[in-house]
């Protein structure tokens, strides 16, 4: 089917874009800002393979923990089923990648300093499937 120079759209047609747009912008809302289940969700911390840290954030409250890494001290903000590195000085990580990562809150997730052979990774909860092979 070709298109005609000089078509023009009709409400039908407008109608159908809005409609697909519309449900686009709801579901995208729906996983974006709807709650997710924050139960048992722990954020370990690793530095240099041994673990250093192990904290529930699925707390109603927002905490901060200190860990020592290998260059320094790294404040760890975590709570309502999130964590995060602050930011560091950049003689303790130079690139600064590990707190430019930002908040981590579904399994799985992880924040990684390479500098600092540091890792957080996010456990627990309700995992997601990332693929099925056969």
């Amino acid at each position: 089917m070709a298109f005609e120079r000089g078509a023009v759209m009709t409400k039908g047609d407008a109608a159908i874009i809005a409609l697909a747009l519309g449900l686009s912008i709801l579901v995208w809302a729906g996983f974006r800002f709807l709650p997710r289940d924050a139960s048992d969700l722990t954020a370990v911390v690793r530095v240099d393979g041994k673990e250093v840290l192990r904290v529930r954030i699925d707390g109603p409250q927002m905490e901060q923990k200190e860990v020592e890494i290998l260059s320094g001290t790294a404040t760890l903000e975590f709570g309502q089923g999130k964590v995060r590195i602050l930011p560091l000085p950049t003689h303790v990580c130079p690139n600064g990648i590990c707190w430019k990562t930002g908040w981590v809150s579904r399994p799985g997730q992880s924040i990684v300093c390479v500098p600092n052979h540091t890792t957080i990774t996010v456990e627990g909860g309700t995992g997601e499937v990332d693929s099925v092979v056969r």
